[in-house]
């Protein structure tokens, strides 16, 4: 391997763990993105395992951080992840059976990716238009987080949240099902979900959404490896160099940024890929 190409991986990985610790999401996306586009990996079945890998290492070390902070929903995080592992399961097995040529897998992953940050930019503009305060980043943390008969109850900045076990679960579980499907954590559907539909503040997503990819990441890890997937781990190893350089540095970042900067980032990130993917840009 030569020197620049060397760098490109550590760049890139730099890129992933930065972008993932940031926001919670599109680590996978920007992930197989450079496997597929910039480093020239053709098997699908190995890109997914690949950049799932990549996110789980960078994972690991930012969610300490964002934990000593009381920046992770914890009870929210732990149901998520009930209905991942088994929809990690169903989508991997499915995937690596019948998503494994590349020509398939590569303008639906743009298609999926595309509709996510469209659904973003939608979002901003009706909360530019509701005029509503976006919430700010609140020192205290998580606080009175807890799961009541069947709802899950927590409190970040002042505003109190309640949400019922099964929506989690059933979201825990669709959401593993295309991450898996696709090779990615899960975050571009996981953070969109807790945006939009539980009116969470991003300060508080992406250690929430990336202890759910860790779990659910796992086990499709571990069942397309077990389905004979084939792992370039010279290529990894430098990819994950950078991606934990990245998750040193995003969640600093993410303590300065305000909330709507955060959404605006992500979308961009995810619509410009998805264009690429699906019309050839």
């Amino acid at each position: 391997m030569d020197i620049g190409t060397l760098l490109l991986l550590i760049f890139w990985g730099t890129l992933v763990g930065l972008v993932f610790s940031l926001v919670g999401a599109a680590g996978g996306i920007l992930a197989s993105f450079g496997l597929i586009t910039l480093i020239g990996v053709t098997d699908a079945n190995s890109i997914k395992p690949m950049a799932q890998i990549l996110s789980l290492a960078t994972a690991l070390v930012f969610i300490p951080g964002y934990i000593r902070r009381r920046a992770a929903v914890m009870p929210l995080a732990l149901i998520l992840s009930f209905g991942g592992i088994m929809g990690a399961m169903v989508g991997s097995t499915l995937s690596s059976r019948y998503l494994s040529d590349m020509s398939t897998f590569k303008p639906l992953f743009g298609v999926l990716t595309l509709i996510i940050g469209v659904q973003i930019i939608w979002e901003i503009y009706k909360q530019n238009n509701d005029n509503g305060e976006s919430i700010s980043a609140c020192h205290k943390g998580i606080h009175n987080a807890k799961i009541k008969g069947t709802v899950i109850q927590f409190s970040y900045a002042d505003k109190d949240f309640s949400v019922s076990l099964w929506t989690p679960w059933l979201a825990g579980f669709l959401i593993a099902v295309v991450a898996s499907a696709f090779g990615v954590g899960g975050g571009f559907l996981l953070v969109p979900f807790m945006v939009s539909f539980l009116k969470m503040p991003m300060f508080i997503i992406p250690a929430t959404a990336a202890l759910v990819i860790f779990i659910s990441g796992t086990i499709s890890v571990a069942n397309y490896l077990k389905m004979g997937a084939v792992i370039d781990w010279k290529i990894l190893s430098f990819l994950i160099v950078g991606g934990v350089i990245g998750a040193i540095i995003g969640p600093k970042i993410n303590r300065m940024m305000q909330d709507k900067w955060l959404k605006i980032f992500l979308a961009t990130v995810l619509s410009l890929i998805g264009l690429k993917y699906t019309f050839g840009f």
